[in-house]
C-alpha cells in the first residue's frame, strides 16, 4: 500500500505560485519621540508580479527570549508597546502588476506614558489569496503567500538607561557544526544594537581568530542571541573575550575559556 502511495504522489504534478509583494524601504524604522506630539512615517510596497495582489495590514507585538526565541502576538502583553498607540492609515490595500503603495503610520503616544526609554511594535503586511475559481486540475498547487514583519521603534532620549548583560555563554554542536551562542540580556528602558565580537588566543596570548557579529536589536526587558560559527577554530581550549560593542564608548565584555571540539572524533 505504500508503494502505491509513493507511486501515485510522484506522478502529481506541484506548481507553485510566486509571492510578488515586497516592502522597499526597510524591515525596521526608528524615530525619536517628542515629549508632545505625533511622530509620523511610511512603509513603503511594491507589487512586482504580474497580477493585481491584496494584502492585510495590522498590528502585532514582538518578543525575544535566551531561547533564541521571536515570539509574535496580537495581543498587548507589556507596557513598553506601542501597538495601542500606532495608527496606520489602511488596513487592507490592493496593488496591481508595478504599482507602488505608501502606508503611512503614526505614533501618538499617550498623556500618562512614562517619557523614558524605548517603546516598539510590529506592522504587519499578509498578502491574501483571492480565491480561486478556475476548474481544479490534477496535482499539487503550492501557494507562497508573503507576511513582513515591520518593526516600529520609538524612543525617547531623555533618562535613557544603557545597560547590557551577558547572560549566557555556550558550546553549541547542533547539526554537526559547532558554534558559540551568547545570550544578551538588556537591563536597561532603551533598545541597543551590539555588534558581537569574540577573540580566541592561544596559552601565550597569540590571537587565534576574531570574528563579528553584525548588530541585532536588544529591546529593554528582554533577551537576544547571537551565534558565531567556529569552523575555522582546530580543536583545543583557549582563552576568549567576548565584547558586545554598542557603540557611544558602550561595551560590554566578559573573559571565558572555549573548548573547540574535534566533531571528527564523536
Amino acid at each position: 500500500m505504500k508503494q502505491l502511495i509513493l507511486l501515485a504522489l510522484g506522478l502529481m504534478t506541484i506548481s507553485f505560485s510566486n509571492a510578488s509583494i515586497v516592502v522597499v524601504n526597510g524591515l525596521s524604522h526608528e524615530h525619536n519621540l517628542q515629549k508632545d506630539g505625533k511622530v509620523q512615517g511610511t512603509v513603503v510596497v511594491r507589487n512586482t508580479g504580474e497580477k493585481s495582489k491584496r494584502a492585510r495590514i495590522y498590528k502585532t507585538d514582538v518578543t525575544h527570549n535566551c531561547k533564541g526565541e521571536t515570539v509574535f502576538s496580537e495581543a498587548v502583553t507589556r507596557d513598553r508597546c506601542n501597538a495601542g498607540w500606532l495608527s496606520l492609515s489602511d488596513n487592507e490595500i490592493l496593488m496591481e502588476p508595478g504599482q507602488t503603495i505608501n502606508i503611512t503610520y503614526g505614533l501618538t503616544p499617550p498623556a500618562d506614558l512614562d517619557k523614558s526609554g524605548s517603546y516598539w511594535g510590529v506592522i504587519m503586511i499578509e498578502e491574501i489569496e483571492d480565491l480561486d475559481t478556475n476548474k481544479p486540475t490534477v496535482g499539487v498547487k503550492v501557494n507562497a503567500l508573503v507576511r513582513y514583519a515591520i518593526q516600529i521603534i520609538g524612543s525617547y532620549d531623555d533618562n535613557a538607561v544603557k545597560q547590557l548583560e551577558i547572560a549566557d555563554i555556550k558550546l553549541d554542536t547542533t547539526g554537526g557544526e559547532q558554534h558559540v551562542r551568547i545570550s544578551v540580556q538588556n537591563s536597561g528602558n532603551i533598545m541597543m544594537k551590539p555588534i558581537m565580537i569574540l577573540e580566541v588566543y592561544s596559552t601565550d596570548g597569540e590571537q587565534i581568530a576574531r570574528k563579528e557579529i553584525p548588530y541585532q536589536k536588544v529591546y529593554p526587558g528582554y533577551c537576544k542571541v547571537f551565534d558565531i560559527p567556529l569552523a575555522d577554530i582546530p580543536a583545543g581550549s583557549y582563552d576568549s573575550v567576548i565584547v558586545a560593542d554598542c557603540g557611544d564608548e558602550n561595551l560590554y565584555g566578559m573573559r571565558f575559556t572555549l573548548p573547540v571540539l574535534d566533531l571528527s572524533k564523536s
